[in-house]
């Protein structure tokens, strides 16, 4: 396949990112989503230290126990956890339970951001006032939505390939920034700019001014597309999942993705882009004049291996947009051939359901992401074995199809639903599909035999922590 540059790429309304891309290479995608929220945390921080400092002059609210918080599908990478740990902000998880295992309704977004941090039934409320540590009656009037620094989503899920709607959830956390931005008059909003100009001088010197500073209820979306980024830039049904700066364009400013899950590499690579410039702080981009040379750089590690970079290239300049666009189009095609055949199987079938891939109107039929989550097709009457079984057993035959227990109210929890998840990347032919769903039936068939559970759970849970 030869280097195809006919197609070009999609336009883009925006002048600066239509020139060019904003981001940075990363290692993987969890250092992508670290960077993208670190930015996100740093306009948090300067406007929470001007209202704080400037409380009575601007008469808005603020306590000196506030945390910055992210709110998020309890659907999403580890990584963002680890990020919350690391860099001092709250995790808080919205509870997903029941297809389509993934945020569809923006309106439970906006509903949260809007609850009273005093409300005494709101789960919500309950871990913000214990996180921060809050007196009772303390915080008369606040909503959660005022510590929330970003609003995370995920396109393609790890755990089910599902994807949160990224429209849904950015027209949500708009709507409810302007609706609060309403009681701030303009003075107070005028204030606020002078104030935050003059906090960023005092502690940016050499800095010039900031090209951004936020509206006093300021709220961006960050975009989490490790798992389906690169398939959804490519494949030719990829605009099914909308959540790019074009057609999201209101608070989503970040995205990363992962280029080592299809964008058929060495591990080790993903990408963070944002809006445009203003979005990370010039102080946050470090130039760094070292061993005679000087360079720009906005990333968490220093040392890093190239070779992932260079394939990258390689690919790009082997493939082109067409060729990108043929192989993602065949992983999916793949995906959808290997459902409708387990779907037709007179015996798998009795089994396993999919519910990867639901799509926003609730409509099964077509999948868009080559990510397969398998479960009970008879929830309320399953066999005496489960999926780890079935698991371990297609182990025994070379397959690594990792089963587990989805997440329900945080990612480290196992209160979800037990599934069997299969990737199908560029080197999973439909041989190779039709071999696993032979070495499937052959599994369930000695599992039924046996009629009782196998014993290495340990062993399994630990390999499949490690698969991402």
């Amino acid at each position: 396949m030869g280097t195809q540059f006919d197609e070009k790429a999609p336009a883009h309304k925006q002048e600066e990112a239509a020139q060019a891309l904003y981001g940075t290479a990363t290692i993987g995608s969890s250092e992508a989503v670290m960077l993208g929220f670190i930015a996100h945390k740093f306009i948090w921080n300067l406007k929470q230290r001007v209202l704080l400092d400037n409380s009575d002059v601007l008469g808005i609210k603020a306590d000196a126990r506030d945390r910055p918080v992210v709110l998020m599908s309890s659907q999403v990478h580890g990584c963002w956890d680890k990020f919350c740990r690391y860099y001092d902000a709250t995790s808080l998880y919205i509870e997903v339970d029941g297809a389509p295992y993934a945020l569809h309704d923006g309106d439970i977004v906006k509903s949260i951001l809007e609850t009273e941090i005093e409300d005494p039934v709101s789960p919500y409320a309950q871990q913000i006032r214990t996180a921060m540590g809050y007196k009772p009656g303390s915080q008369k009037g606040r909503c959660i939505g005022e510590l929330v620094m970003a609003v995370g989503t995920c396109v393609g899920t790890t755990f089910t390939g599902n994807s949160d709607n990224v429209p849904a959830i950015d027209d949500a956390v708009d709507n409810f920034c302007i609706e609060q931005n309403k009681q701030y008059s303009d003075e107070q909003q005028r204030q606020f700019n002078e104030l935050y100009q003059q906090e960023y001088a005092r502690l940016y010197p050499q800095q010039p001014a900031p090209k951004r500073i936020p509206e006093i209820m300021d709220i961006p979306v960050h975009v989490d597309a490790a798992s389906a980024g690169f398939v959804l830039m490519f494949s030719s049904s990829g605009s099914a999942i909308p959540f790019n700066f074009k057609e999201c364009p209101k608070r989503v400013l970040s995205i990363n993705i992962s280029n080592h899950k299809f964008g058929m590499i060495f591990t080790g690579m993903g990408s963070v882009i944002f809006k445009d410039s203003s979005v990370v702080d010039p102080s946050l981009v470090y130039n760094i004049a070292y061993l005679g040379g000087s360079f720009d750089d906005y990333t968490v590690n220093f040392s890093r291996g190239s070779a992932m970079i260079v394939m990258q290239y390689y690919n790009f300049l082997r493939f082109g947009r067409r060729g990108y666009r043929d192989i993602m189009d065949n992983c999916v095609e793949n995906s959808r051939w290997f459902v409708q055949q387990l779907e037709s199987h007179p015996t798998l079938s009795q089994y396993f359901t999919n519910v990867s891939n639901i799509s926003m109107t609730g409509d099964n039929e077509g999948m868009e992401l080559p990510i397969i989550a398998l479960t009970w097709a008879d929830p309320d009457n399953p066999p005496s074995w489960d999926l780890v079984d079935m698991s371990d057993k297609l182990a025994q035959s070379g397959w690594v199809v990792p089963a587990y227990n989805i997440p329900k109210f945080t990612p480290e929890d196992t209160q979800g639903i037990q599934v069997l998840r299969i990737v199908v990347q560029q080197v999973v032919t439909r041989d190779k599909l039709n071999t696993l769903l032979q070495s499937m039936e052959v599994a369930l068939n000695e599992l039924n035999a046996s009629g009782v559970r196998q014993t290495k759970r340990l062993v399994m849970a630990r390999r499949n922590q490690c698969l991402c």
